[in-house]
């Protein structure tokens, strides 16, 4: 590949860093607009755009390094299932948690990092952006930057990583990226506990279990599971501990749904405090009723919840504009609600993004570091 070549490719795939740069680099000096992709897992979490006169398959920059350190660096373009064989060969995992089907449907490192993607294990382990060590990233101009300093002189402050973590590749393209490891637990076990009145005492436990989820499915009452993963006796006992203190709970295997998103019609990401979370609960149900689609809620007892709506084809964009503006009634302060999945003709029917209080900070970055505006355009929150 070559910066004098005639015409710029409508779609690339380069298999080096160095390729990547001369792309972006070739389309910033002609003002052409850019998108990258890995495992293309995403690509329906966002509202429609024009298409890019540049499309980049990065899934050829995928060479990963021998884990050291507790870490592993691998190309932007590595499969996230590739990474957890490779690490499971040392008898280690990937520390960050992530979406079980996004991996099976082949996510990408980078787009896991790009998308700010989070797993259901959050109570002990870190979010994947927290476990980013270091990462190289090609600016807007072409520019190979591995720290905020090289990808702009006014961001000499600003932590890289956290910087490009959670822009849907909007400032810079993740190049590579060097992640923390873990030990991988010798057991795992899950318990079934009805409803969802255990979740809060649980979150401050003696012993904070590895993930507290609660699902409600489709017209059925709510119920909370928990993982209690580690050594294999420390595990049993504290399951033992859940099921003698908590009526009803139940030693169960994973659930079928187990790290999956609510992805039914439309999907609504909601975050609420978790002494809320009864309340939500209760909603929903009102909700479900007084639209008569099925309501699909699952979540943290933390608070971050997805909302999947069971619309049917012919009316998807009103079931989600019912219960968005519903959800978005209790008032900024108790709940934040965000179309995050839908039909591409559903995102131009609601307000999909609601109150952006931050939203001038997120456009002043942008600003500095894409002031053409050609990297990834109307992707990113709020499509900035």
């Amino acid at each position: 590949m070559s910066l004098t070549t005639d015409e710029l490719p409508r779609l690339a795939s380069p298999s080096s860093i160095a390729e990547l740069s001369e792309l972006i680099a070739r389309a910033h000096a002609e003002h052409r607009t850019v998108t990258v992709f890995g495992g293309g897992t995403a690509f329906d979490d966002h509202p429609p755009v024009s298409t890019p006169v540049l499309l980049i398959d990065l899934t050829s920059i995928a060479e990963a390094a021998d884990p050291r350190g507790g870490t592993i660096r691998a190309g932007t373009g590595s499969r996230i299932s590739a990474l957890t064989r490779f690490a499971a060969q040392s008898d280690l995992e990937l520390l960050g948690d992530l979406p079980a089907d996004r991996i099976e449907a082949g996510a990408t490192l980078g787009g896991m990092i790009a998308t700010a993607a989070t797993g259901p294990r959050s109570l002990r382990r870190p979010r994947l952006a927290e476990t980013v060590e270091s990462v190289t990233v090609v600016g807007a101009d072409g520019t190979i930057a591995r720290t905020s300093h090289g990808l702009h002189r006014d961001l000499g402050g600003r932590d890289l990583p956290g910087l490009v973590t959670g822009s849907w590749g909007t400032r810079a393209i993740i190049a590579e990226a060097e992640i923390r490891l873990t030990e991988r637990p010798a057991a795992q076990r899950f318990v079934w506990i009805p409803g969802t009145e255990a979740a809060a005492d649980l979150l401050i436990a003696r012993r904070v279990p590895d993930a507290v989820v609660i699902e409600r499915p489709p017209g059925s009452l709510a119920a909370t599971v928990v993982l209690i993963e580690g050594e294999t006796d420390e595990v049993e006992a504290e399951m033992g501990h859940l099921v003698d203190r908590n009526p009803g709970a139940t030693p169960c295997g994973e659930p079928e749904w187990w790290g999956r998103r609510a992805r039914l019609a439309a999907t609504i990401g909601v975050s609420v405090a978790p002494s809320f979370i009864p309340t939500l609960i209760d909603a929903v149900a009102r909700l479900e009723t007084t639209i008569g689609y099925p309501l699909q809620l699952r979540g943290s007892a933390t608070g971050t919840f997805e909302l999947g709506i069971g619309a049917p084809e012919s009316e998807p964009g009103v079931a989600t504009r019912v219960a968005l503006e519903h959800l978005r009634s209790f008032g900024l302060h108790v709940i934040a609600a965000r179309l995050i999945h839908a039909p591409a003709p559903v995102w131009n029917e609601v307000d999909a993004w609601g109150p952006q209080p931050g939203r001038s900070g997120l456009r002043e970055i942008k600003k500095l570091v894409d002031p053409r505006g050609i990297l990834a355009p109307g992707r990113g929150i709020a499509g900035i």
